[in-house]
């Protein structure tokens, strides 16, 4: 292990909290997180780790050392011109202070958004960029900080692809799982884009894998997913699945199938290669563990 302290900001967020769980388990690894409060991301994590307050090291900076990896969950808010603004300059702050700060490499947290949203194959590195969204604009945005800010050390940028797990609500495949257990029928509108979803579980592996692995001469951008995609049609099936043999249910779906054939799945064969790491949670499993926990909330 190259790689002695990991320092993450955007800490108490899905992803995050996730590498922080993960990341504290390994023996001999130093944790630092940035967070505007400590004790909820204490709470959220389980975790006794060290921290520093957001705006304290946007002020102060830190000492850090060349085997440091810095992992940015940090991104800028999009809720309105004005907040997108604020948060973009808060992300190029946090970037030059850990530059100022002796970080030894920076790992960003980008999107498969950034690629055409229209698309209906799985995108690679290689894929035209495309911003139709001001999320996508703002992922871009913190890629060409990085790339700019880093360009003579250690970095690199991760295009997740739509993460997926307990306690992720937002995700149309929690609002399913969420609608079914309530016994009403799910009705699939369309269903035929598909979608390529990735465990927050593995997502947090797959990172950590990389900052460990000493960041040897990376790429400026790797893709994180999986090449398989799904369809709302096989979510609808998994969720209905997991309802009626969990909870003894007989929940249905009907569809009305549609012509929209977009595929938000990545084409993750270059992280895969250089970090020697292939994911290891199936959709199948994160469904059930969504179902499970919705179902124990009851």
């Amino acid at each position: 292990m190259n790689c002695k302290r990991l320092v993450i900001s955007g800490a108490g967020g899905f992803l995050g909290s996730n590498i922080i769980r993960q990341a504290a388990a390994i023996e001999g690894l130093e944790i630092l997180a940035i967070t505007s409060d400590a004790e909820k991301l204490k709470e959220v994590t389980g975790c006794d780790i060290s921290t520093i307050d957001t705006a304290e090291y946007l002020e102060k900076g830190y000492d850090f050392s060349e085997g440091d990896v810095f992992i940015n969950c940090l991104f800028p808010t999009n809720a309105d011109g004005f907040r997108m603004a604020d948060g973009l300059n808060k992300v190029y702050r946090m970037i030059n202070v850990s530059k100022e700060s002796g970080i030894g490499s920076f790992i960003n947290i980008s999107s498969q958004s950034v690629y055409d949203p229209k698309r209906t194959y799985a995108a690679s590195e290689d894929s035209d960029i495309c911003l139709e969204t001001p999320y996508a604009v703002g992922k871009y945005s913190t890629e060409i900080l990085t790339n700019t800010v880093f360009k003579d050390m250690p970095h690199t940028n991760i295009r997740l692809a739509s993460l997926l797990g307990v306690g992720y609500g937002q995700r149309i495949v929690n609002r399913m799982a969420a609608m079914a257990m309530k016994g009403e029928d799910l009705k699939v509108m369309g269903g035929m884009q598909r979608y390529g979803f990735l465990d927050v579980r593995d997502a947090a592996a797959g990172i950590i894998k990389l900052a460990l692995g000493g960041m040897q001469d990376p790429d400026e951008a790797y893709n994180l997913g999986i090449k398989s995609s799904y369809s709302l049609i096989d979510v609808a099936e998994l969720i209905t699945k997991a309802v009626n043999e969990q909870l003894g249910m007989n929940v249905k779906y009907n569809i009305t199938e549609g012509e929209d054939h977009r595929n938000s799945a990545l084409d993750a064969t270059k992280f895969m290669e250089y970090c020697n790491w292939t994911p290891a949670i199936s959709i199948e499993q994160t469904v059930n563990d969504i179902v499970a926990d919705l179902a124990g909330k009851q």
